[in-house]
C-alpha cells in the first residue's frame, strides 16, 4: 500500500507530467518474477472507500477539522475508509490548527489518527493544483490502492458556483484574466493560484474518467450552487448518485460528511444510506442557516438518481423549441413568467427550471407548454429521490425545488464572460446541455431580463 508521504513526494515531483502511467500503474505495480507469476493475494474489500478533496480558504480551514473529528468518532472497523486531501488556505484570517497555509495534507482518517501528525504525513506543496484532472485521479487511485472497495464515493469539499461561463470552458481555449477581478468558482476552486483558479465541471468529468476508479456510486458536492442541470448533465455519466444544492450551502454545522458516513456503515445500498443522510441532515442544516450571515437564506440539500437525468434533457428541449416558437406572439405571457420564476441566489442568473416551466404554461395558457410542464414534474419526480429544505420564514420559499437552469436576457448572453475573453455564449453552446437541449437558443431570444423574483439567498 502506498503511504500518504510517499504518495505527496511523488505527486509533488511528478505532477505536471501527463502520462496517466507515471501516477496508475507506473507508480502502483509492485515487483515480481515474470518467469514465475504468483497470484496476487486478494484483500478484503471495503464496502465503501470514500475520498474528500478540496480547499476551502484559512478563514474556513476549521471547518474541515471539525468534520474529521466529528467522522473519525464513527469509524471503528474498516467497513467504510475514508481518505482525506485537503490543501490549506491562505495566512490571511487563517484557522487551521493542524496543517500550515498552503501545506497539503494527505492521509487515511481512521480511529486512531492523531491529527497532530498528520502534517508529518504530508508535504507543503502549494503548487499542487487541485484542479487538474491528473490530480484528482491521482488521489482516486491512491484511494482504490489503498484500500480497495466495493463502491467508491468522491466528496468534493469547497466553494462552488455552479455553471460558470468564465470557468466551464476548456482552459486551453480560455484566455481569462484571473487578476481583472473577483474570483470565479467553477464546481471548486484553489485560492493559492491567479485568480484562485477553479477546476471546471470538464476536468471533474475527466479526472474520474481516466482515473482507475472509472466510476463512482456517489459523488456528493460539498459546495455551493451545483445543483444546477448544466453541471449535473456533465457528470452524470460518471456516478450512480449525486447528493447536491441549488443554493448556497450553509458552512457552519454541516453533517453531511459523517452522516453519509454514519449511514454507509449501516447499510451496504447506497441510495438507502444517501437517502437517510438527507433526512438526518435538515435540523442542523436549518441550525447553520440560522447561524449565516445574514440569517434569512433558504436552502435545500437533494438526492439525484443520475441515469434519470437524461431525461430531463429530453423535456427541456421540447420546452426550448416551444418557447422560440411562441415568444413572438406571446412575449408580455413569457416574460411575465421571466419575473415570477424562482431564482436560487442574487448573484447569479439561477432559477428552478421546473417552477419556470410551471408559471410558462400558467401565464400563456397554451396547452402544449402545460403538456411540457407536467412531463417535465413526472420526471423530476423520477430523478430526485429524496430533498429536505431549510425555510426559515424570512425570505421566499417554495415547499421543493427542482434544479436550477440558467436564464438571461440577449444582451447578457452574447456579452463577454467576466475575467474572460469569450462571450457567455460560446462557453454555454460548448455544453452538453445546450447541445442535447439547444437552451441557449431561447437564451439568445430573449429580451427580458429577469426582475424583481422571489430570491431565495442574496448576499
Amino acid at each position: 500500500m502506498m503511504k500518504a508521504k510517499q504518495f505527496l513526494n511523488m505527486l509533488a515531483a511528478s505532477m505536471m507530467l501527463a502520462a496517466t502511467a507515471v501516477f496508475g500503474i507506473g507508480v502502483l505495480t509492485s515487483c515480481s518474477n515474470p518467469d514465475n507469476p504468483q497470484p496476487a493475494p486478494q484483500p478484503d474489500l471495503a464496502d465503501y472507500t470514500l475520498v474528500v478533496y478540496g480547499n476551502v480558504g484559512g478563514r474556513m480551514d476549521y471547518i474541515i477539522e471539525d468534520i474529521w473529528a466529528e467522522t473519525q468518532q464513527l469509524l471503528t472497523d474498516k467497513r467504510v475508509r475514508v481518505f482525506c486531501v485537503h490543501k490549506y488556505g491562505r495566512e490571511e484570517g487563517f484557522a487551521g490548527k493542524y496543517g500550515e497555509p498552503g501545506e497539503l495534507v494527505a492521509f487515511e482518517l481512521d480511529k486512531d489518527t492523531k491529527f497532530e501528525e498528520i502534517r508529518e504525513q504530508g508535504a507543503v506543496v502549494k503548487k499542487f493544483p487541485l484542479y487538474e484532472p491528473i490530480c484528482l485521479a491521482t488521489v482516486l487511485n491512491w484511494a482504490k490502492d489503498s484500500a480497495p472497495a466495493k463502491e467508491y464515493v468522491l466528496t468534493l469539499f469547497g466553494h462552488g458556483g455552479g455553471f460558470d461561463a468564465s470557468v466551464d470552458y476548456p482552459k486551453e481555449l480560455n484566455q481569462a484574466s484571473p487578476s481583472s477581478g473577483s474570483a470565479t468558482r467553477g464546481v471548486l476552486y484553489d485560492e493559492w493560484f491567479p485568480g484562485k483558479t477553479s477546476m471546471n465541471m470538464y476536468e471533474l468529468s475527466e479526472a474520474i474518467e481516466i482515473s482507475e476508479v472509472k466510476h463512482l456510486k456517489g459523488l456528493m458536492f460539498h459546495n455551493c450552487l451545483m445543483g444546477d442541470i448544466q453541471s449535473m448533465t456533465e457528470v452524470q455519466p460518471y456516478a450512480d448518485y449525486i447528493i447536491t444544492t441549488p443554493f448556497m450551502m450553509t458552512s457552519e454545522d454541516n453533517p453531511l460528511i459523517p452522516l453519509l458516513v454514519k449511514n454507509m456503515r449501516a447499510t451496504t445500498d447506497f441510495e438507502e444510506a444517501a437517502r437517510q443522510t438527507i433526512i438526518d441532515s435538515k435540523d442542523r442544516m436549518i441550525n447553520g442557516f440560522k447561524h449565516e450571515d445574514p440569517a434569512d437564506m433558504n436552502g435545500n440539500v437533494e438526492l439525484l438518481k443520475s441515469s434519470e437525468l437524461p431525461a430531463i434533457c429530453t423535456v427541456t428541449k421540447k420546452l426550448a423549441n416551444r418557447l422560440t416558437e411562441l415568444y413572438p406572439t406571446q412575449r408580455e405571457a413569457i416574460d411575465k413568467a421571466t419575473n415570477k420564476v424562482y431564482r436560487f441566489y442574487n448573484r447569479d442568473p439561477y432559477f428552478d427550471l421546473l417552477n419556470y416551466a410551471q408559471l410558462l404554461a400558467e401565464e400563456t395558457g397554451d396547452e402544449q407548454l402545460k403538456s411540457i410542464g407536467k412531463e417535465l414534474e413526472q420526471v423530476f419526480g423520477k430523478v430526485i429521490l429524496q430533498q429536505e429544505t431549510a425555510d426559515l420564514g424570512i425570505r421566499p420559499a417554495m415547499n421543493s425545488y427542482s434544479l436550477s437552469v440558467v436564464l438571461l436576457d440577449h444582451d447578457a448572453y452574447n456579452a463577454q464572460a467576466k475575467n474572460a475573453q469569450h462571450t457567455y455564449r460560446l462557453a454555454y453552446e460548448y455544453s452538453d446541455f445546450h447541445k442535447l437541449t439547444l437552451w441557449g437558443k431561447w437564451l439568445d431570444m430573449n429580451l427580458q431580463i429577469p426582475t424583481g423574483n422571489p430570491c431565495g439567498q442574496a448576499l
